[in-house]
C-alpha cells in the first residue's frame, strides 16, 4: 500500500515537472520570437538612421553649393556696380569739346576699324614738347611728369634732379613719368628711356580702372622707351631699381616691353 502511494506521488510530481518544462519551452519559443521581432525592428531603425544621415549630408552639400553661389553672386554684383560706376562717371564727364581725343587704334594687339571716343583729353603741344625735351641730347632735362587737370592730361613738371622727380607723386595722384637715364660704364655710355605709370594708394577703384585707357592715349605721343613700369608706392620710385629694370630689358624695344617692379 505504501509503495502504491509513493508511485502515485512520483507520477504526479513527474507530470507537474513535465508541465513546467512544457511551459518553459513555450515561453522560450515566445521569447525567441520576440527577440527576432526586436532584431528586425533594430535593423529597420538602423536603415532609417542611415537614410536620415544621407539626407543630412545631402542637405549640407546643397547648403555649401548655395553658400558658394551666394558668394559668387555677391562678387558678380560688386563687379557690375564697379562697371556701372565707370560708365556713369564717363557719361557725366563726357561732353563735346576740343579736348576729346579720337583714336583710330585700340593700343593693343587687336586692330580697330572705327574711331573710339575717349573722355580724357591731352594737352598735346606741351606733352610733345616735354617728351622731345627729355629725348634731346642737348637738353639738361632728364624727366617729365604728366598729371590730370580735370579731364585733360598735361605736363605738370620737368627737370634734371631725380630727387625732385620722386616728390611729384602723392598718394592721391594718378600720373605718368618719362625719364632719361644714363646706362653703361666709362667705356660705353648710352641713354635709355623709361615710362612709368603712377597710381597712388588712395586712388579710387573707378579711377584705377580708367588708367589703362588713359595710358593708351598718352602713349600715342610717348612711344619710345625701353621699359614700362607700374608704380604704386614711394619705395618703388628708386633710381637703382629703374636702372636694374633697364639692364634686364637689354636693348630698347620702343614701347613693346613692360616690366613691373
Amino acid at each position: 500500500m505504501e509503495n502504491e502511494d509513493n508511485n502515485l506521488y512520483i507520477e504526479g510530481a513527474c507530470k507537474t515537472v513535465q508541465h513546467q518544462i512544457n511551459k518553459l519551452t513555450e515561453n522560450q519559443a515566445n521569447m525567441l520570437t520576440k527577440f527576432d521581432m526586436l532584431s528586425k525592428i533594430v535593423d529597420e531603425l538602423r536603415k532609417a538612421l542611415s537614410q536620415v544621415s544621407e539626407k543630412i549630408e545631402s542637405l549640407e552639400e546643397v547648403n555649401k553649393e548655395r553658400r558658394k553661389l551666394k558668394a559668387e553672386m555677391k562678387l558678380l554684383k560688386s563687379r557690375i556696380d564697379d562697371i556701372y560706376g565707370i560708365v556713369k562717371e564717363g557719361k557725366e564727364d563726357s561732353c563735346p569739346s576740343e579736348d576729346v581725343h579720337d583714336v583710330e587704334s585700340c593700343h593693343s594687339e587687336f586692330s580697330c576699324s572705327s574711331k573710339v571716343t575717349m573722355t580724357t583729353g591731352l594737352d598735346r603741344d606741351t606733352i610733345r614738347a616735354a617728351y622731345e625735351d627729355v629725348r634731346s641730347d642737348t637738353s639738361p632735362t632728364e624727366w617729365a611728369v604728366f598729371k590730370f587737370e580735370g579731364a585733360r592730361i598735361v605736363c605738370s613738371a620737368h627737370g634734371s634732379d631725380f630727387t625732385e622727380f620722386r616728390t611729384q607723386f602723392s598718394d592721391d595722384d594718378r600720373a605718368f613719368g618719362y625719364l632719361r637715364l644714363q646706362m653703361g660704364d666709362e667705356m660705353s655710355k648710352r641713354k635709355k628711356f623709361l615710362f612709368v605709370t603712377w597710381v597712388g594708394p588712395n586712388v579710387s577703384v573707378i579711377n584705377r580702372a580708367k588708367m589703362s585707357t588713359d595710358k593708351a592715349i598718352i602713349k600715342d605721343i610717348i612711344s619710345n622707351f625701353a621699359v614700362e613700369l607700374q608704380l604704386e608706392s614711394q619705395a618703388e620710385i628708386d633710381i637703382d631699381q629703374f636702372k636694374d629694370a633697364l639692364n634686364k630689358a637689354g636693348g630698347a624695344n620702343y614701347g613693346t616691353g613692360v616690366r613691373d617692379l
